[in-house]
């Protein structure tokens, strides 16, 4: 039986790689939770950090209904 994996997203990552400049440039693609837009890379940065602060480590790219905040997608079975 194959699985599907749904992709996820760092948080650790980009509070230890990206520039101010980089935090701007992702208010144009990462939106908040109701689909509204960051204000400023400073407050997206900001959000990194509270989630990573509730050991929230990874978060998924679209929707996914077996998810884990540390690992990411446990899988989804596809039948043959």
């Amino acid at each position: 039986m194959k699985t599907r994996i749904h992709m996820c997203k760092s948080i650790s990552g980009p509070l230890k790689n990206w520039s101010g400049k980089q935090w701007n440039d992702a208010c144009d693609y990462i939106t908040k939770d109701d689909g509204s837009r960051w204000r400023c890379g400073e407050e997206l940065e900001h959000h990194f950090q509270e989630l990573l602060d509730k050991a929230i480590e990874c978060v998924p790219l679209g929707d996914c209904d077996n998810f884990d905040y540390k690992t990411g997608c446990k899988g989804h079975p596809i039948p043959d």
